[in-house]
C-alpha cells in the first residue's frame, strides 16, 4: 500500500462542508468519488480541517493509502480532469506509512476575509463577508490578544459537536486593513466546531464599537457560549495553511 499526501484548495459554496454525507455533495464526497474512478478500488481520505458548510480552503491536507502504484506528480492532474472545477489538487506525494492528515498535523492556520464598504462585490461576493459599518481594526487586534494562548475555548464553541476538552491553543491571532479588505488570521494546534466563526464574531462585536476590547477576555473566561453572537458568516472563511 502506498500513503499519499495532498494539498487540495477549494470553493466550498454548494457544498455541506468536508466530511462526506450521505444525500449531500461534500468535498470528501467528491475527492472519494474522483480518486476511486482514477484508481479503480474504493479510496477514503482523511483531512486536516473538516471544515463547515460554505467554507473554502486554499491548504487542505488529505492523506489517502492505494495499493496502486501512480506517480505522484502525476496525480494531480489526472485527478482534477476528474474533479468538478471548484476543488483542485493541487500537489501530491508519497508520505510516510505512519503520516494520516489529521492526526499528526501541528497547527492549522485560518484566514477570515471582510469587505469593509457599503457596496458588494461581484467578484469577491463569494469569499469575503461584506459589512458596511466602518471597523476598528486596532481595537480587533487589542481584544484578540486576549484570545492567543492555551485558554478553554468553551465560549466559542458551537453546540452539536462534543469534544472531550474544550482546551485549545491559539499561537497566532492577527488582524489587518488593505483599503477596504480586513483580514483576520487565526492559528491554533486545533478548533473546535466553528471555533473560528465564533471568534471572528466577537472581534467584529468589537469593530463595531458594541462592546469594548476587554469584554472579549471576560467571554473567554466565562465560558458561557451565550454572551458571544451567532458565528460570521461562513463564506468568508478559508483554511489557508497546515502544519507539520
Amino acid at each position: 500500500m502506498v500513503n499519499f499526501k495532498l494539498v487540495v484548495e477549494y470553493d466550498g459554496t454548494g457544498y455541506a462542508g468536508f466530511q462526506r454525507q450521505s444525500a449531500l455533495p461534500t468535498i470528501q464526497g467528491e475527492l472519494e468519488a474522483a480518486l476511486g474512478k482514477l484508481l479503480k478500488e474504493k479510496i477514503s481520505v482523511a483531512a486536516a480541517g473538516r471544515t463547515d458548510a460554505g467554507v473554502h480552503a486554499l491548504g487542505q491536507v488529505v492523506s489517502f493509502r492505494t495499493a496502486r502504484q501512480v506517480p505522484p506528480e502525476r496525480l494531480p492532474g489526472a485527478a482534477n480532469r476528474l474533479l468538478p472545477r471548484q476543488i483542485v489538487v493541487r500537489r501530491a506525494e508519497m508520505a510516510s506509512d505512519e503520516f494520516h492528515a489529521r492526526r499528526m498535523a501541528k497547527s492549522r492556520r485560518y484566514q477570515y476575509t471582510i469587505l469593509n464598504r457599503d457596496e458588494p462585490s461581484a467578484l469577491l461576493g463569494r469569499f469575503a463577508y461584506q459589512t458596511g459599518h466602518r471597523l476598528d481594526v486596532p481595537a480587533m487586534r487589542k481584544a484578540g490578544k486576549a484570545l492567543v494562548g492555551e485558554h478553554d475555548f468553551a465560549a466559542f464553541q458551537a453546540a452539536g459537536s462534543p469534544t472531550a476538552s474544550t482546551m485549545r491553543r491559539v499561537s497566532a491571532l492577527r488582524a489587518g486593513r488593505l483599503g477596504d479588505i480586513v483580514i483576520v488570521v487565526i492559528e491554533a494546534n486545533s478548533f473546535l466546531y466553528q471555533m473560528a466563526r465564533i471568534m471572528v464574531s466577537a472581534l467584529l462585536a468589537v469593530g463595531r464599537g458594541e462592546i469594548a476590547p476587554g469584554e472579549v477576555q471576560r467571554i473567554l473566561e466565562s465560558k458561557d457560549r451565550g454572551r458571544v453572537g451567532p458565528p460570521a458568516p461562513p463564506h468568508g472563511l478559508c483554511l489557508v495553511r497546515v502544519r507539520y
